[in-house]
């Protein structure tokens, strides 16, 4: 049976800054396809793209040279469609993954939104590799998920639910929590994914679906800049024990067990006991994360070498030594007819074709670079 169309009741919010082949590359990539498609530039100057007119109508270029956090905070009003998600600009969703994430909202009414399969990707010596990833993902318990409260005890550390920011959502839903999220300005910019996490939990359930849905990048480090800070402070670590940032930590605090006592049927002492656990007992869990790395020495002189092999070495490596051992060294990827394979055996829906042309246009942008 040939499956729906229903990419045209999607908006698709993709934020970038200062990237300009990333933004031509999400242009070509869908003005093929049905879905809206929003691109919000905050480079102080906009991106000439007058030898791509016409561009069409569904695909908008859009200059607002604001914050990363105000422009996710303000974009609900350019959604007019059912759905709506996120997009890095570097990245991409599947079509077939789409139309299946909707297609599951649509029989299932309750759910807020659906999330799908993960594979990194990659240019190597000119070869594009893949690998699935998050594969720990997992959908909220059957006995827990008919409550908030019981959905939020899902999210607090030790935390393995999926990334509700890379969902298929409904829009209601995708405005409410990227507001708040993003409302505020936070000198660490992991804090607001946590957030949208957390109030996704409160307001719903959401599932991860055996569908290929999101592609992510391995082409750039993430976007870290003082709009988006990621590294100065070293994470959420640095953040939470720099003295001045007790003002901030506090805020995040109180507005963490806002959004909590939002959820039907949670008491404020719930609320209180959630938000510190899932505040500091995620502080914790990460303290003790840097310290089971910094205990495999091994690990880290291996890395060391290997950081510093040439590169003569590295190519022979990854040609000639087992991926078993070469997956210690970060050093992981497969071409995509072993992919699909690998999709095949795991029982995921995919498009050959729609990996295909993603295949395509990370070569065409590795040679342009």
């Amino acid at each position: 049976m040939e499956m729906r169309n229903n990419l045209g009741r999607l908006t698709v919010i993709i934020p970038t800054i200062s990237r300009p082949m990333f933004v031509r590359r999400q242009i070509a990539y869908w003005s093929a396809l049905d879905a809206q498609v929003r691109i919000l530039d905050g480079a102080t100057t906009p991106i000439d793209l007058s030898d791509l007119q016409p561009i069409p109508s569904h695909v908008q270029y859009i200059h607002r040279p604001i914050r990363f956090n105000e422009r996710l905070a303000n974009a609900g009003p350019l959604i007019e469609t059912e759905f709506a998600c996120l997009l890095p600009d570097d990245e991409f969703f599947m079509p077939r993954g789409i139309n299946t994430c909707i297609d599951h909202l649509d029989k299932n009414p309750k759910l807020i939104g659906a999330v799908g399969k993960v594979l990194q990707f990659f240019v190597d010596q000119g070869e594009f590799k893949a690998f699935q990833d998050y594969q720990y993902w997992k959908n909220f318990s059957p006995i827990d998920s008919e409550t908030a409260e019981g959905r939020v005890r899902q999210v607090v550390p030790p935390n393995k639910a999926h990334k509700i920011q890379f969902a298929i959502l409904r829009s209601e839903i995708w405005r409410k929590i990227f507001h708040t999220s993003y409302c505020d300005f936070y000198s660490t910019g992991y804090l607001y994914e946590r957030m949208l996490n957390l109030h996704a939990a409160v307001l719903g359930e959401s599932v991860v679906l055996d569908t290929l849905l999101w592609m992510r990048s391995m082409e750039n480090p993430p976007i870290s800049s003082n709009a988006v800070p990621r590294d100065d402070r070293g994470g959420m670590i640095g953040w939470a024990d720099d003295p001045q940032m007790a003002s901030e930590v506090a805020h995040y605090f109180d507005k963490v067990r806002g959004i909590i006592q939002q959820g039907d049927g949670v008491s404020s002492e719930s609320a209180e006991r959630l938000a510190q656990q899932f505040v500091f007992g995620g502080f914790d869990a990460h303290r003790e994360k840097i310290k089971r790395a910094e205990r495999k020495i091994w690990r880290r002189i291996a890395k060391k070498a290997v950081d510093h092999a040439p590169k003569s070495l590295k190519l022979w490596a990854k040609r000639n030594v087992p991926v078993a051992v070469l997956q210690g060294f970060d050093w992981k990827g497969f071409p995509v007819d072993v992919i699909e394979d690998q999709l095949t055996e795991r029982k995921i829906e995919f498009s050959p074709d729609d990996l295909r042309r993603v295949e395509a246009l990370a070569l065409e942008l590795d040679a342009l670079r």
